[in-house]
């Protein structure tokens, strides 16, 4: 479902940038923090991030705010590594918790990113490789493509990523999932039936959703479990603790214990960062 985004040209943008166009040097930033357009450098992303909040670009001021430590540095090397994962599920399927994935303020910032993008959740069309509303998925969400990426979502990609052990080449576009009361995603899997013709265009340019992984953005509301067939497992994060399952068996083959649906919050809201990954960059 990562629908093409152009790539805005790394020369152009680096023109503007020394021309005093705070918003192409952050533009830049992004590109070169995801290795789109030229070779991935975070030292050189978080280098172009200071010189747009240098030329007032107020939303690069923001980022190095939330990704500085109490020293005022950016240590990169601690964003782009996670806490041990946890097994959750006895019974085979590779189900992890992540305590403390993200910091707070990071949760907070990527929730008031999203926010303004919400809007009613769809699912997977095979036959048109687009969403489509169905009953099955009362929730709501915003998705994250190109044109909405800042270095921050960029170094969340890249921390879920490593931890994961796949290549952030193959992160679908990130989205934020809001459930009210009562709102949920009925059973489902992630995984794309290899045995459904529908499919196999998909598989065959970008490979089977290998993992997925949800980060808690908030813990102030009731119920609102993700819920797995496997073990019978029922599991709520806290705040910015992160839940990593794999939808695939080391042979690559489909692990059906993953079938799982969100639980319809009693009270308050429920919010989480959701990522697929697959295993390798698209083919053209």
């Amino acid at each position: 479902m990562t629908s093409p985004s152009p790539i805005p040209d790394p020369v152009t943008l680096r023109r503007s940038a020394e021309a005093g166009d705070g918003q192409a040097a952050h533009r830049l930033a992004v590109l070169t923090a995801m290795g789109l357009g030229a070779p991935q450098d975070w030292n050189a992303a978080l280098g172009l991030l200071e010189q747009a909040a240098e030329l007032g670009f107020a939303p690069a001021v923001e980022q190095l705010d939330v990704l500085r430590g109490r020293d005022g540095r950016i240590d990169i090397a601690t964003w782009l590594s996670s806490p041990p994962p946890r097994p959750l599920a006895t019974g085979g399927a590779a189900i992890l918790a992540i305590e403390g994935f993200l910091p707070g303020a990071v949760c907070e910032y990527v929730w008031r990113r999203a926010e303004r993008l919400v809007a009613p959740a769809l699912v997977y069309d095979p036959r048109t490789g687009e969403g489509r509303r169905e009953a099955v998925r009362s929730n709501d969400a915003a998705r994250f493509e190109l044109p909405e990426m800042d270095v921050v979502l960029a170094v969340v990609r890249e921390r879920i990523a490593r931890t994961a052990g796949l290549p952030v080449a193959g992160l679908e576009w990130s989205q934020v999932l809001r459930y009210a009361v009562g709102q949920s995603f009925d059973w489902h899997v992630d995984w794309l039936d290899p045995a459904n013709p529908a499919y196999a265009e998909d598989l065959r340019r970008r490979g089977q959703r290998i993992a997925t992984c949800l980060v808690y953005l908030n813990d102030d509301y009731e119920g609102g479990e993700t819920a797995f067939e496997a073990d019978g497992l029922r599991w709520r994060g806290r705040k910015g603790d992160a839940l990593l399952w794999a939808n695939t068996l080391p042979d690559g083959s489909v692990d059906g214990r993953t079938r799982h649906a969100g639980l319809p919050p009693r009270r308050g809201e429920k919010r989480v960062l959701s990522q697929w990954l697959r295993g390798r960059a698209p083919r053209p």
